[in-house]
């Protein structure tokens, strides 16, 4: 999980799926949903690391994510962190 740091998304929460070179592909499952992830440079964007890290790996891995699941990851950790 990450926050983009620059750009028109500045702020937002996505999900790394990839990475190549200095590059990563970010998803969000609403405004960029698997189907056409966002390619960001790694300077751009500040890596998240929490306890919930290990489940979206292994849905990510075993290629089993969904938009569905990514909204939840994304809306789960927004709630953890408000409280």
């Amino acid at each position: 999980m990450c926050t983009s740091l620059a750009g028109h998304d500045k702020g937002e929460l996505f999900i790394i799926i990839s990475q190549t070179g200095e590059y990563v592909s970010l998803v969000n499952g609403a405004s960029r949903p698997l189907a056409k992830p966002k390619r960001k440079k790694k300077k751009h964007i500040q890596i998240i690391h929490d306890e919930e890290e290990w489940r979206r790996r292994s849905l990510i891995e075993d290629g089993r994510i969904r938009d569905e699941h990514i909204r939840g990851l994304i809306r789960s950790y927004k709630r953890r962190g408000q409280s």
